[in-house]
């Protein structure tokens, strides 16, 4: 009943909108004698503008509405304080979005398209959420991830340009398990939380604030992908940028794309997936290059006069019988200046990370399949240049945790329980390498929901 209303309610006011429209054509004697053709010329109207009306597209090109809702319950331990806030997980890689995509027919060749992604986000582990924050207001209401357009030939492969990835946007995340909502290469939970010291230390000039923490000092300062200014430890080139991209058709099980833009940058990546007997094969390389004339980036992340170089590689292998995979990604930098300087003496112009992921995936229940796995991970060098002009000179991040990914397919749902813990070592003269620093230890149980 009510679907029959809001269908009358939009007839009558699209009918409205016409019937004033083809009054203001006439002329006042036509105006004045509406027999006739009046009927026909209204339909006429009421259709052309039902064809330029959303509901599941217009006559031409289509609407789809997609998208997933993921949110958990985040518990800590710095090593002196803990505490358990209910966030939106995984930050804007993997948080909660809404996707509005569709594409129309050019003939039998060539399709055009186009795709707008919407977070709609308050509180997540990685922008803001800390310590003395459990909100972390640093997405508040909705943002645009993505806003494009594209062509694509089923031949030739797909031309886009706008706001989007890039090519070389996710290489490291190459995961035939699909547990990627449960954990990937990339340290989103924690990111913002600040470093304890053993021993009261305060890590900066400034001293510790009341709460006894280190005045700023966050984990994610020694997980920083110091050329781009993104991807917290790995994928450092995850960015989405106003660019052009080319995807070619995939050949072979491999795909090749590379894009441009933003002032300026370019990459290359090659994807591949193929199965050999019972095993099941993905990875992926890609190489960026960026050179930044102006400030650029999300929320100008990469500073003018900023020279660095990307290399990505990933792999995933899983035994089809047993369910039994493994992933290993490797990325490293090669930094030649930032912010227009050239980099001081002595500082780490080639920072590294490695991460692995193994597990087993088995349909154990009737909910669906179940992931159990463990990770390993360790992020060198990452330090960023204002804890090297304080005296860092090096530093080490190790990561370990173990997870049970649940699929509830009924549901179109997944459901997990995560533990990780984070031990930092930092070479230097100053006083966040000259005291011991806490572990930091976290326990997610989350789930998303897809639509």
């Amino acid at each position: 009943m009510i679907g029959g209303l809001i269908k009358s309610n939009r007839v009558a006011a699209l009918a409205g909108a016409g019937f004033v429209a083809g009054a203001l054509a006439v002329s006042p004697a036509q105006a004045a004698d509406l027999g006739g053709d009046c009927c026909a010329d209204l339909e006429e109207r009421v259709a052309t503008l039902e064809a330029t009306t959303a509901r599941k597209g217009n006559r031409k090109v289509s609407l789809t509405v997609s998208g997933w809702v993921n949110t958990g319950l985040y518990i800590w331990d710095d090593g002196v304080d803990s505490d358990a806030y209910v966030v939106t997980d995984n930050g804007n890689t993997l948080g909660t979005r809404i996707t509005f995509a569709g594409s129309a027919k050019i003939n039998s060749e060539w399709s055009a398209g186009y795709t707008i992604t919407i977070e709609p986000q308050d509180a997540e582990a990685l922008l803001g959420v800390t310590q003395l924050n459990d909100d972390g207001e640093a997405v508040a209401g909705i943002g645009v991830l993505e806003s494009y357009m594209y062509v694509k030939s089923e031949k030739l492969g797909k031309l886009s340009w706008g706001l989007q990835s890039q090519a070389t946007d996710n290489v490291g995340i190459v995961d035939l398990s699909g547990s990627i909502f449960s954990s990937i290469p990339v340290v989103f939970r924690g990111n913002a939380f600040q470093l304890r010291s053993s021993t009261g230390g305060s890590f900066s000039a400034a001293g510790a604030n009341a709460a006894g923490l280190t005045g700023g000092l966050a984990i994610g300062s020694l997980l920083n992908c110091t050329g781009i200014g993104l991807g917290i430890g790995n994928d450092c080139n995850g960015l989405l940028t106003n660019s052009i991209k080319y995807e070619s058709p995939t050949i072979s099980g491999f795909t090749l794309s590379t894009s441009w833009g933003e002032d300026d940058f370019y990459d290359v990546a090659l994807k591949y997936a193929g199965q050999f007997g019972d095993l099941k094969v993905a990875g992926a390389f890609g190489y960026t290059n960026t050179q930044s004339d102006n400030a650029n980036g999300v929320g100008a992340a990469v500073a003018a006069g900023t020279d660095v170089e990307v290399f990505s590689i990933a792999g995933s292998v899983m035994h089809v019988p047993t369910g039994i995979f493994v992933n290993v990604t490797y990325a490293f930098e090669e930094i030649d200046a930032i912010g227009g300087a050239a980099l001081p003496a002595g500082f780490e112009d080639s920072p590294d990370s490695i991460y692995i992921k193994a597990g087993i995936k088995q349909k154990w229940n009737s909910l669906g399949a179940t992931a159990i796995y463990g990770e390993w991970g360790q992020y060198n060098d990452q330090y960023t240049l204002a804890l090297f002009n304080s005296g860092v000179t090096g530093s080490e991040v190790t990561r370990y945790g173990a997870a049970i990914h649940q699929w509830i397919d009924a549901a179109s749902m997944q459901m997990y329980a995560k533990w990780n813990t984070f031990e930092f070592e930092v070479d230097g003269t100053n006083d966040l390498a000259n005291d011991s620093i806490e572990d930091f230890t976290e326990f997610t149980v989350g789930g998303v929901i897809f639509f």
